[in-house]
Parts: C-alpha cells; sequence; structure tokens
C-alpha cells in the first residue's frame, strides 16, 4: 500500500498514537479514509472521462462515408474521323516542316584508303602467310 513496508507502516501508527492520543485516533482514521477513497473516486472518474473522449474521437474518424456507385451506361465513341494536322491546331508545325532534317556527317574511320585490317594489326598476319 502506497509503496511502504511493514516496519514503516508500523513507525506511523506509533507516531500517529502519541501524537494524536487513544481518542482522537480512531477519528483521524476515519477521516484519512474518507479523504483516499475521495481522491480515489476522484481519479477514476477523470480516467473514465478521459476514455470516454478519446473512444469517441476514435468513432468519429473510424470510416469514411462511402459513395453509392453510378449506374454504368455506354461509353460514347469517337465524333468523327480526327482533323488533318494545320498550323492551326498542331503548334510547331510550320517550323518542323520549313526546316530539313540535319544531315549526319559519315565518321572518318570509314574512308576507303584507311583498312579496319591494317589498323588492327591483320596486316601483319596476312603478310606473313604469303610467302
Amino acid at each position: 500500500m502506497f509503496g511502504l513496508s511493514f516496519g514503516e507502516i508500523l513507525i506511523i501508527a506509533v507516531l500517529a498514537l502519541l501524537l494524536l492520543g487513544p481518542e482522537r485516533l480512531p477519528e483521524a482514521a476515519k477521516t484519512l479514509g474518507k479523504g483516499l477513497r475521495e481522491i480515489r473516486k476522484a481519479t477514476e472518474d477523470l480516467k473514465d472521462q478521459v476514455e470516454r473522449e478519446i473512444y469517441q474521437d476514435e468513432k468519429k474518424v473510424s470510416r469514411p462515408a462511402l459513395v453509392p456507385p453510378v449506374p454504368a451506361g455506354p461509353v460514347p465513341g469517337p465524333a468523327g474521323p480526327p482533323p488533318a494536322a494545320s498550323a492551326e491546331n498542331v503548334p510547331g508545325l510550320e517550323a518542323a516542316l520549313a526546316e530539313p532534317p540535319p544531315e549526319v556527317a559519315e565518321p572518318a574511320a570509314a574512308a576507303p584508303g584507311a583498312g579496319a585490317g591494317a589498323a588492327s594489326g591483320d596486316a601483319d598476319a596476312a603478310g606473313a602467310k604469303a610467302p
């Protein structure tokens, strides 16, 4: 009880008996008991109120309301053929049609005078087989 050992409770009881005397000790014990009971009741009420508030908040947030499904209808198809591309409905079309595509230059390694075999050392191997 209250984290007190039996020895500590006994010392407190002896001191209370000496200080209050045998006539006032039962009345003091009764008053102390009532006070402890009131404190316990107040803490339990506060605990219950906090728990009720917490559970009410959980009930409010538990699930959002569902929207009823919309009945499915036919999906509309295309209204007709797509319009032809023109400068009015395609931005940048004039610039794309006015400039010819850039020509890609051939790399120098593919020129006919510089054989790939000579660069890799195949000519030496071919020359050794010739005699």
